[in-house]
Formats: structure tokens, C-alpha cells, sequence
């Protein structure tokens, strides 16, 4: 490209015309201007407006040119499942809202469907990776970025995202998604940060009430699990359902107290249990517990996101507590996470949790329909 492409390129970028706008600007704040207009006219306001603006196009010019933040979408579904018209929109949003913008996805970095990396090993790779780019923006010179991410995946590689990224002290991290009520439209969900860990107000109980099926300002029951054969009493279910999904909760109940991921050779649940034990083998677990917002979408609201993941998050570190009293404290509980909702919940759960035993059970659409085969069991 010739240089007066490239003059020209830099001139209409946001950063390129921001710093012209200032430079003149700044002129004509400190009197180039002004001197010139002296020889045509000696009214004091004419010489005010013209301070007035010239600050006001210096502010402008500014807002042009300051950073504005990394953007980083991830796109985690294998090649067969992405949308790319999804990929698209949230680069397009990056793009348009943050200085810099990285992009993951996949479905470019392992083409075929099985790309022999496990779950965990993908977020650490992400996370990796948006390590790198933030470092390599502080040996540019520039500050602390804010850090918002733009994530497409199934909830337990979200959650596990998450979790990841509670290691990575950013100065600011927020999870973007698209909206589920505007088509093709991306929203602000939830910020990570320490607030999440702080106590409910009554005001954000009193909200929470409107839409969960029992009264925020209590807990749901944990409700114990009958002895059984094969049984893990140290297991507790935490299952959470926070979208349209009609039969979610009878399927995950069904998971936590028979151990068993169908109902018979003709009915699958779509859950995919990790495997126990030298044996290899699940059992009932020993107590669940239910928080339910019914069958019916939360609203675009990120203060409400992170009122409902504050809540979760309260209420399994009160089940752990209560089923380790009931244990006799010699066991270390564990829990399944059964969870159906917002993406950038399932993040923030993992990011809140990545000090805790608790594993976000996968389920597969693909399963319950009957289009794939169960995985083998293993050996």
C-alpha cells in the first residue's frame, strides 16, 4: 500500500482521526485560531464559543482514540455444530465495541469433529491464549485492558472456561452473549468480579422471588437420596434450571437418585455422568436439591444474571456445608451441577466455584432424541 493509502487508512480509523481531531482542536484552544479571529471581530463571546467548542472537539476526539478494551470471542462448538452466521454477530459486536479484538473458534483450530483434546484441555488452551494477547498489549504500552468475552459453547465448556479464568487476576472480565429474546443481538451478562460473592441485598431477593419457584429470601430443601446399593452418599445434585426445558428437572431428579442417565433402552435423559470409581460406574448420590425458574426464559438483564448466580452460589456452598454436618465432616462432598440456562451463568458458576468439587454434567440434545449412541463405558 502507498503511503497516502496509508495516510489515508489512518485518517478515517477511530484512533487516527481522534488524534487529528485533538491536534486541531488543541490549536485552536490555545489561540491559533482565536488570534486569527482577533483581526475580524472583538465581541468576547465569539472568542468564548470558539474556547467552548474547541474543548468540546478535544473531549470528542479523545473518546475517538482511547483504548477501549479487548474483545475476545470464543466459539467452542466442533465443526458440525457451529452457526457461523452466531460467530459472525458476536465478532461484529467485538469489533464495533473494543480496540482489539481476538477471535477463537474451534472450528478453524481443529477442522475435524474430534479434536482429541479433552474439555479442560481447550479452555486452558483459551485461557492461554488470552493471556497472551493481554500481555502482548501491556509490551505495546498500553494499560490493564477491560477484558470482555464473547462466548458460543455448550454450558460445561463455558463452565470450565470459567473456571479457568478465575486463575487470570484481570482488572475487568465480563461475559457477553447473544440475547435469546432480540434475534442476532448481543447483550451484557455477567461481570466477573468479588461482588458475586457478596451477600444479597433484600431489593435483589425481593426480584429473585418473582422468579424462582421457591422464596429467594429462603433455600430450597435439600432433600436426602434413600440408601442404595452402589450408592455415593458423598454426592450431592445441585440442579438448576433456568430456561425452557420441560422435562429438565424430572430427567436430572432422575439421574441424581438411580444413577442411571435413562429410563430404559428407549429413553435417554441426554446426561452424561463421569465415570467413578476403579469400577467405572455411577450410583445414586446421596441428597439433591432444586432451584427452578420454570419453563420460561430469564430477561436480558445483567443485574439479574448476577443476582441469580449469587444465589446459586449460596446455595450450594449452604447444601455442602449441611451434607458435610450430616456426614459426620470425615468426607469431602462433592456435587453434579444439573444446569439449564443463561451461558454466561454457567460461566460466572464456574468462575465462583473453581475452588470447589463441583462438576456441570454435560448433557447432549443428540441423546435424548435418539440421533447419536451413548459413549462406551469405558474400561
Amino acid at each position: 500500500m502507498r503511503w497516502h493509502g496509508q495516510l489515508r487508512r489512518l485518517l478515517l480509523s477511530r484512533e487516527g482521526g481522534g488524534t487529528v481531531l485533538m491536534a486541531a482542536s488543541t490549536a485552536i484552544a490555545l489561540g491559533v485560531v482565536p488570534s486569527i479571529l482577533e483581526q475580524w471581530t472583538k465581541r468576547q463571546w465569539v472568542f468564548v464559543a470558539v474556547f467552548v467548542g474547541a474543548l468540546v472537539l478535544v473531549l470528542a476526539g479523545w473518546v475517538l482514540q482511547r483504548p477501549r478494551g479487548l474483545g475476545v470471542v470464543v466459539s467452542l462448538y466442533p465443526v458440525d455444530r457451529t452457526q457461523a452466521s452466531r460467530v459472525v454477530a458476536l465478532k461484529n459486536a467485538s469489533r464495533a465495541a473494543h480496540s482489539a479484538t481476538l477471535v477463537i473458534d474451534r472450528a478453524v483450530l481443529w477442522p475435524r469433529e474430534h479434536s482429541g483434546q479433552g474439555r479442560s484441555d481447550v479452555a486452558d488452551f483459551v485461557a492461554r491464549l488470552i493471556d497472551a494477547q493481554i500481555e502482548e498489549l501491556h509490551t505495546a504500552g498500553r494499560a490493564e485492558p477491560e477484558v470482555a468475552l464473547y462466548v458460543l459453547a455448550h454450558l460445561q465448556d463455558g463452565f470450565l472456561l470459567g473456571r479457568r479464568l478465575a486463575d487470570d487476576v484481570q482488572l475487568s472480565l465480563t461475559v457477553m452473549h447473544l440475547s435469546q429474546q432480540t434475534e442476532r443481538s448481543v447483550v451484557l451478562g455477567v461481570g466477573l468480579s468479588s461482588s458475586l460473592r457478596a451477600a444479597l441485598s433484600p431489593e435483589q431477593r425481593g426480584r429473585l422471588s418473582s422468579h424462582l419457584a421457591a422464596p429467594a429470601p429462603g433455600r430450597p430443601h435439600l432433600v436426602e437420596i434413600p440408601d442404595a446399593a452402589g450408592q455415593q452418599r458423598h454426592r450431592i445434585a445441585l440442579i438448576v434450571r433456568m430456561a425452557s426445558a420441560g422435562s429438565m428437572v424430572d430427567d436430572a431428579r432422575h439421574v441424581a437418585t438411580t444413577g442411571q442417565v435413562a429410563y430404559g433402552p428407549e429413553h435417554h435423559t441426554g446426561y452424561e455422568l463421569p465415570l467413578q470409581g476403579p469400577d467405572r460406574t455411577n450410583g445414586p448420590c446421596g441428597a439433591y436439591l432444586v432451584i427452578d425458574t420454570g419453563n420460561a426464559y430469564l430477561p436480558d438483564d445483567s443485574t439479574l444474571y448476577a443476582a441469580v448466580t449469587t444465589y446459586v452460589w449460596e446455595c450450594w456452598q449452604a447444601a455442602q456445608q449441611e451434607w458435610a454436618q450430616r456426614l459426620g465432616g470425615t468426607t469431602a462432598v462433592e456435587g453434579l451441577l444439573f444446569f439449564h440456562g443463561p451461558l454466561p451463568v454457567a460461566v460466572a458458576l464456574g468462575w465462583l466455584t473453581a475452588r470447589d468439587r463441583l462438576t456441570l454434567v454435560h448433557h447432549d440434545l443428540r441423546l435424548a432424541h435418539g440421533t447419536t449412541t451413548p459413549p462406551a463405558a469405558g474400561p
